[in-house]
């Protein structure tokens, strides 16, 4: 097991190099815009890396084509420890299937290094909506066709897919605007420029106060502590939508074995850290950490089950 004598040793994520060298910067390479909760989840991420091995961790946002920039840059990089990326369930599982052209492949341009935390969605409406439950607004939206505007933060996000799912499984015609992050489609939300949005939690919740947004459920398997009012999207009879997001770690394809496995370790060690843990959850993201194999394993096994829906749906997207 690693030790804290033996992560101080080696003042960087890399193998043995010239101390100058040693001296540039982990770039942790995010899709989303700045301000949001995984620039905060990168954030918490690098500043541990930094306390623990002395090695300065600068966060890069790339946001735009639906992370697609941001994955793109990272494939690109040299293996050699200096560059991790946040990648997540639309970038390392959905994207080939659903989107034409993407300009990278996840299973082989990236070397899966570490499962960060899950992300549980809420089905929010802007409070000018009339509609109190998942069911309701299903039927107003059928009522008014056109003129429901849904956000997401960008094409194959999880947002756009639940969106999507809807729309073609309920016969919806509800318009997608992508945007360049979470927090910018929060916005547009709380103005009643967009009327639903399936959106990760975390940064919802501090808007909930001002009254503008209301929450018709929850995904994943029991009912939130934030939110206890509020029924999952298998208690409201819609379990084909229970979708959560995953965020995680990786290097370029061509990174090391060993190198995988040490920072694998080290994050190992941060994610177990209760100080880490509780602002984790202040963010609204349940610490969910797998290391390198296990990782290998549960994106496998999530390609499969993501074919199967998409399979046994239809599901497209168009933008």
């Amino acid at each position: 097991m690693t030790t804290r004598r033996a992560l101080l040793a080696a003042p960087a994520l890399l193998p043995a190099m010239p101390a100058r060298a040693q001296q540039r910067p982990l770039r942790i390479i995010t899709p989303f815009a700045p301000g949001g909760t995984t620039d905060s989840l990168a954030r918490i991420i690098g500043q541990r890396i930094t306390a623990l091995t002395g090695q300065a961790a600068v966060v890069e946002p790339k946001p735009g084509a639906g992370g697609d920039l941001a994955m793109q840059a990272g494939a690109s990089a040299e293996p050699d420890g200096h560059t991790l990326i946040l990648g997540s369930d639309s970038s390392l599982v959905r994207n080939p299937m659903l989107r034409r052209n993407i300009p990278y492949d996840p299973e082989r341009d990236f070397a899966p290094i570490a499962r960060l935390v899950i992300s549980w969605y809420a089905i929010a409406v802007h409070a000018s909506v009339p509609a109190r439950t998942v069911a309701e607004f299903f039927d107003w939206a059928r009522a008014n066709p056109g003129s429901v505007n849904y956000g997401s933060a960008g094409p194959g996000t999880l947002a756009h897919v639940i969106g999507e799912m809807m729309s073609q499984g309920r016969q919806l015609q509800m318009q997608h605007i992508p945007y360049r992050g979470a927090a910018p489609a929060l916005q547009e939300l709380v103005a009643g420029r967009l009327q639903f949005y399936a959106v990760s939690a975390a940064g919802l919740l501090p808007l909930l106060r001002e009254g503008s947004v209301r929450v018709l459920a929850v995904t994943g398997p029991a009912r939130q502590p934030s939110l206890p009012d509020v029924p999952t999207m298998i208690e409201a009879g819609f379990a084909e939508y229970d979708h959560s997001a995953f965020y995680s770690l990786s290097g370029p394809a061509r990174m090391p074995s060993a190198l995988v496995d040490r920072t694998g370790a080290l994050l190992g060690r941060i994610m177990a850290e209760p100080e880490t843990v509780e602002r984790l959850r202040e963010l609204a993201f349940d610490p969910a950490f797998l290391g390198p194999e296990a990782f290998r394993a549960f994106l496998a096994a999530d390609r499969i089950r993501w074919r199967e829906i998409i399979a046994r749906t239809g599901l497209t997207l168009e933008s």
